[in-house]
């Protein structure tokens, strides 16, 4: 079954800022932070902790300012609430988990393949805390083996 769902993904190398965008035909979740390589891997690790049932909620922070994230599931669904400083505000999402999780995979693995052939990956010099470092690749690899991505 093909999923309509899409991610977009933005990752800015000098500053580490990160966005992966979800939307689906009803609905559009941005999940933005600074210091990417701390961000990525946490973001990914809690979509598997969620997928495998290992926890039901965790609290995300939004590196760069005091917004963050709520991501909670239920087994079937993922459910976001986004706390915003600024405008003062609650923003409500829910997402099937599976289909969010194969949005996200997919997308990831597109845009590590669209830097392999534009010469970016792999890194000629490891740098500390880039945001495609070794650590955050590898939360990915631990991340795409959920669903075979």
């Amino acid at each position: 079954m093909e999923s309509n769902y899409k991610c977009f993904i933005d990752i800015r190398f000098s500053g580490g800022d990160i966005q992966f965008d979800v939307s689906s035909d009803t609905q559009l979740f941005s999940f933005k932070s600074g210091i990417g390589f701390v961000a990525i891997p946490h973001f990914f690790s809690t979509l598997s902790s969620l997928y495998k049932e290992e926890i039901s909620e965790a609290k995300l922070e939004c590196h760069g300012n005091f917004d963050y994230y709520i991501f909670s599931s239920d087994g079937t669904n993922l459910y976001i609430e986004h706390i915003s400083h600024y405008p003062d505000d609650i923003f409500k999402y829910q997402f099937k988990l599976k289909e969010y999780i194969e949005a996200i995979c997919t997308e990831f693995l597109k845009y590590l393949q669209q830097l392999e052939k534009e010469g970016i990956l792999p890194l000629k010099n490891i740098e500390f805390a880039h945001p495609l470092g070794d650590d955050v690749l590898n939360s990915f690899y631990d991340f795409s083996s959920l669903l075979s991505c």
